[in-house]
């Protein structure tokens, strides 16, 4: 396929005709259409489960960590480091609305300091858990350019972060980021601490 035919397959699928005018970007309607959309709350509904399903996972999920962490000699525990993936480049990703409740069950989630950073590694001394984990030292493995991705912090050595994971991997979309008053807060609330 060349750029030609490219260019025809989705002049093709546009379901807008081109007799159909378009306002620039830059026009009072696109701009207020775009303010509409942007301040439109949305709010994603919270999903119940029941609470015996919630504690056999929970026990699950520990014998799992605990086996694992035996087996391999504590990982993650206060001696060795915890490793994490950054983000990978998917495309076609999208961000919820950054929500407490949401955050609330994310884990691992830490507070801390980049102290050394390469080109694939992020080093963090972490200072506060408020889910998931004891280790002193967090390490983020990632790709050059993963702070383009959707709400990804660009980590920097010297400064102070919040980072969530889901399945060991660092949240983006607003869960992890430079830590700020308001973030720190919005950490409060959502694990108790």
């Amino acid at each position: 396929m060349n750029d030609d035919d490219l260019r025809n397959r989705l002049a093709a699928s546009n379901p807008t005709p081109p007799s159909e005018p378009v306002d620039p970007i830059t026009s009072d309607r696109a701009r207020a259409l775009m303010e509409d959309i942007m301040s439109t709350a949305v709010k994603e509904p919270r999903v119940e489960r029941p609470r015996f399903g919630r504690l056999s996972a929970v026990a699950a999920a520990m014998a799992v960590v605990v086996g694992g962490a035996a087996l391999l000699g504590g990982l993650g525990t206060s001696g060795d480091p915890l490793v994490l993936t950054g983000p990978g480049g998917d495309p076609t990703a999208s961000c919820l609305v950054f929500d407490v409740e949401t955050l609330s069950d994310m884990s691992p989630a830490f507070g801390g300091t980049v102290v050394e950073l390469t080109d694939s590694v992020a080093t963090i001394e972490v200072d506060r858990w408020y889910a998931g984990g004891d280790a002193e030292v967090v390490e983020i493995q990632y790709t050059p350019g993963f702070e383009a991705l959707i709400g990804t912090p660009t980590l920097e050595v010297g400064q102070r972060y919040l980072i969530t994971a889901t399945d060991g991997v660092v949240n983006g979309c607003g869960y992890s980021g430079l830590a700020t008053a308001d973030y720190e807060a919005a950490f409060a609330t959502a694990f108790g601490a």
